[in-house]
C-alpha cells in the first residue's frame, strides 16, 4: 500500500471514530475540479444570501483570500483579517450538505451546530486532507483537486434535521467556501399539507367523475 493510501485510510478511520463520538453525521471528500461538478448549489453567493453571516463575500484572489477551484464569482471567506467566524444558517430537516472547501488550511474549522449552538460535529482542514491522501504533488494549492475538495456532510438517524447552522473559522489563513448544495427532508407540517393536498386533489377528481356519469335508460 502506497503512503498516500496509507494516510487516507488513516485519515478516514479517525473521522468515522470521531463522527460516531459527536453523532451520526458522516463526512466525505471528493476531488475538486476546475470545472464544477458537484451536485446543483442552493447558495453560491451570486445572489444576496441572508443565511450568511459573520464573514466575507468576495470575489478574486488577493493576499488574504483565494478563489477556490470550480467558483466562477463570489464565494464565502473568513479569516482573522476579514471576519472569523462566520454563519450559515441551514433549512429544517436538513439532511445532506456539500460544498467546495477551497484551498484547505489546517486552520480551517468547520462546526455544524444545533439551534442551541450544541456541537454536533466538528472536522478541521487536516482532517479533509488526510481523506484525500494529502497534496497532489507539483501542483499549486489553489489548483491541486485534494485541495480543493467536495465536502460531504451526511446526516443519518435521529440526527436528520437537527443541524441549524454550519460555523466556519479560521484562527490564520483564510477559510474559502462556495457551491452550498442542501438537502432536506419535509417537516411533520408540510407532509400533514401535503397529505391534505392530496385529499383534496382527489376529492375533486371523484366529484368531476361523477359529474360526468351519464344515465341511460333504454
Amino acid at each position: 500500500m502506497s503512503l498516500s493510501n496509507i494516510a487516507k485510510a488513516a485519515g478516514m478511520a479517525a473521522l468515522m471514530c470521531s463522527a460516531s463520538a459527536n453523532a451520526a453525521i458522516i463526512l466525505s471528500a471528493a476531488p475538486g475540479n476546475a470545472v464544477y461538478s458537484g451536485p446543483a448549489p442552493t447558495t453560491d453567493f451570486e445572489s444576496p444570501t441572508p443565511g450568511f453571516s459573520g464573514g466575507s463575500i468576495v470575489t478574486g484572489t488577493t493576499p488574504i483570500h483565494t478563489t477556490p477551484l470550480g467558483s466562477t464569482g463570489f464565494y464565502g471567506s473568513v479569516s482573522p483579517t476579514n471576519g472569523t467566524p462566520g454563519f450559515l444558517n441551514l433549512p429544517g430537516g436538513t439532511e445532506t450538505i456539500s460544498f467546495i472547501w477551497g484551498s484547505v488550511d489546517t486552520e480551517n474549522i468547520l462546526t455544524v451546530l444545533d439551534a442551541a449552538d450544541n456541537v454536533l460535529f466538528s472536522a478541521n482542514g487536516s482532517d479533509i486532507v488526510s481523506l484525500l491522501g494529502g497534496p497532489t504533488p507539483g501542483l499549486r494549492f489553489d489548483e491541486d483537486p485534494n485541495l480543493n475538495p467536495i465536502v460531504t456532510l451526511q446526516f443519518t438517524d435521529a440526527d436528520i434535521g437537527t443541524a441549524a447552522r454550519l460555523k466556519f473559522e479560521s484562527t490564520k489563513e483564510a477559510f474559502e467556501f462556495d457551491n452550498f448544495s442542501v438537502a432536506a427532508v419535509p417537516e411533520p407540517a408540510t407532509w400533514a399539507f401535503m397529505i391534505l393536498g392530496f385529499g383534496a386533489i382527489g376529492g375533486a377528481m371523484r366529484r368531476q367523475r361523477k359529474a360526468n356519469v351519464k344515465v341511460s335508460y333504454a
